[in-house]
């Protein structure tokens, strides 16, 4: 069984950065779109953070109403499909090539995560945003389309970094050459996320490779809008 982490709108004005897709395109990879969780690959808005302190964002993101905003989860998820969906509505109107994804973690891993996360950095004591989802334990909603898996680490601050974001792509080249990615830059297979997961867990983040005080898990991504 899967459940709900939350669900994300992606805004294109940061998916196809050069930056990161250089990392896919040195691997032989063609890819259509970036999908990620992480801010910084996927474009994921808007940042609570950033609304709260009147900060203006890293690059032009579609302004939501304050009706909207008030659904948002610390830091950039919303809890339902009815919440996101409103907020893509109204992105939809500022940017057409806004998307919305749903993503789910297998109940194997909740005990794990939910261990690793210190209830010590909760805003409201429920957990943030993605914490507070998978605690509800509810299935993703139906009527999406499954785009892939995602190798990610969830940050303090209800943030996620990828594999991409972490720049870990050429690693995972280099223990599997024949490694696939799909037309997202997801991993299609479960297994081979798993896989991966683990060996940046037990080796990449052991030799200082990836990101420290991050448990990398294979997230299942669902697309709902705008592919």
């Amino acid at each position: 069984m899967e459940y709900s982490g939350g669900y994300f709108l992606l805004s294109a004005a940061s998916a196809n950065q050069p930056f990161y897709l250089t990392q896919v395109a040195d691997g032989g990879f063609h890819l259509e779109k970036l999908i990620s969780m992480d801010e910084e690959v996927g474009g994921v808005f808007p940042n609570i953070f950033d609304i709260w302190a009147d900060r203006k964002p890293k690059w032009p993101t579609p302004v939501l109403s304050k009706t909207v905003l008030d659904k948002v989860l610390v830091s950039m998820v919303f809890g339902t499909l009815a919440d996101a969906l409103e907020g893509y509505r109204e992105a939809k109107a500022q940017e057409p090539s806004v998307s919305l994804i749903g993503i789910s973690l297998d109940e194997k891993y909740l005990p794990d995560f939910h261990d690793w996360r210190d209830p010590i950095n909760d805003e409201t004591g429920e957990g943030e945003g993605v914490v507070y989802c998978l605690k509800k334990k509810q299935p993703t909603s139906s009527g999406g389309i499954f785009a892939g898996y995602d190798i990610a680490g969830y940050e303090l601050g209800g943030r996620f970094l990828s594999f991409l974001g972490n720049h870990l792509f050429k690693d995972y080249l280099v223990l599997d050459s024949n490694l696939s990615i799909n037309k997202y830059g997801l991993f299609p297979e479960l297994q081979t996320a798993e896989a991966l997961a683990r060996y940046t867990n037990e080796v990449l983040v052991e030799q200082g490779m990836a990101e420290e005080d991050l448990m990398w898990l294979p997230w299942k991504i669902t697309i709902y809008e705008g592919f």
